[in-house]
């Protein structure tokens, strides 16, 4: 049987603890010894003990728990009665003050690690609260986007059972249309909410991203042939470099950020007649995708709210179908899983471009 992933995730912590106290305790010693060399064995004395309490303080803050903190406590005293103090490399417990030493370095470590501990859970009920408002916020922003089209595949189905044999074979044709359209709606805003419960459930606990080397174009060919097929009559252009681009990614995740932009340009840029989706290589760190359209843009005070979970244009009224908001932070949460980034901006001609950036190398962690 497999270690669970949180077995990992201790033994990465312990020997996280572990590496920074070795490495603290002696890059103290080695500059203690050179400063000895320079300054002489009788000056160092004055400040040898104050720089393995800068130590002891260092590990305190930045390792977990107490144990580490006290372990230099008493390595540090341990090296300073062995290395520093005559008779050199012999142990002599015997000093004067040597006690009061001890429990100067156990002080220091304790009282450190209690408020590296506070900090910690104080940051910890932090990211609760935001995580909580960011659940409310989201529920409050999908619930008219899950009702409304519910109501109207119900009232165009409560029509063709009630007056189907009144309406012409068109206004049938037209309100199957419509409940095609969306229940195709309601099916994304659930793969949708799916996908960023996942990504944020796993977020604490370090869950990777399963990337394989993909062929950028092919990625883009396949999101924009799905996205045609919903939308036939969308303009939609793709330009790629000559080049082959490799880019490590989970595909099928890649491919719903793309056609959420896609939905996303159809849906609200009004009176656009272009949409371009491209994709570059930034040297050899990463590569860019690019979805951007001719239509009006965003307003400027919604633009830096874009990729939130509640995130609405002014344009969008209380009695809206369909929340960019909700696609755009799922499409966010995607690519930060992947280790980039995404901003959107207003084009200069007009239109909105949504780029997002993704490392072209896996990193050395896997992440």
């Amino acid at each position: 049987m497999k270690p669970s992933r949180a077995v990992f995730q201790r033994i990465r912590r312990v020997s996280r603890n572990l590496f920074l106290t070795t490495i603290l305790l002696f890059a103290t010693m080695a500059l203690c010894l050179l400063l000895t060399q320079i300054d002489g064995v009788e000056k160092s004395n004055d400040y040898v003990p104050m720089l393995f309490v800068l130590s002891v303080l260092l590990v305190s803050r930045f390792t977990d728990g107490y144990f580490y903190g006290v372990a230099a406590s008493f390595a540090g005293v341990l090296l300073v009665n062995y290395v520093f103090t005559y008779p050199y490399f012999a142990f002599n417990f015997s000093l004067p003050g040597y006690p009061i030493a001890i429990l100067c370095m156990l002080t220091v470590s304790v009282l450190t690690c209690t408020l590296t501990t506070t900090i910690k859970h104080q940051e910890q009920a932090r990211r609760e609260a935001d995580r909580e408002m960011i659940r409310s916020n989201l529920l409050r922003a999908i619930s008219h986007d899950l009702r409304t089209p519910l109501t109207s595949i119900l009232g165009a189905n409560s029509v063709l059972m009630e007056n189907g044999d009144s309406l012409s074979v068109e206004q049938k044709r037209k309100l199957h249309q419509e409940i095609d359209s969306d229940a195709q709606w309601l099916i994304r805003m659930v793969e949708n909410l799916l996908t960023i419960t996942r990504i944020r459930q796993d977020r604490d606990c370090a869950a990777k991203i399963e990337k394989t080397p993909e062929i950028v174009e092919e990625v883009l060919a396949e999101a924009v042939t799905k996205h045609c097929k919903r939308f036939p009559d969308s303009p939609v252009k793709v330009h790629v470099p000559e080049e082959m681009l490799i880019c490590p990614m989970d595909a099928m995740l890649i491919e719903q950020v793309l056609i959420n932009l896609l939905e996303n340009a159809v849906t609200h840029a009004k009176h656009a007649t272009e949409i371009l989706v491209s994709a570059e290589k930034e040297g050899d760190a990463a590569v860019t995708f690019t979805v951007s359209d001719n239509g009006c843009g965003v307003e400027p005070e919604a633009l830096a709210h874009l990729l939130e979970d509640h995130g609405r244009t002014s344009a969008q009224t209380s009695d809206s179908k369909r929340n960019m908001g909700i696609g755009l932070s799922v499409c966010n949460a995607i690519i930060r899983a992947h280790g980039g980034s995404m901003h959107a901006e207003n084009r200069d001609g007009g239109g909105l471009s949504v780029h997002f950036r993704l490392p072209a190398k896996e990193s050395e962690d896997g992440e």
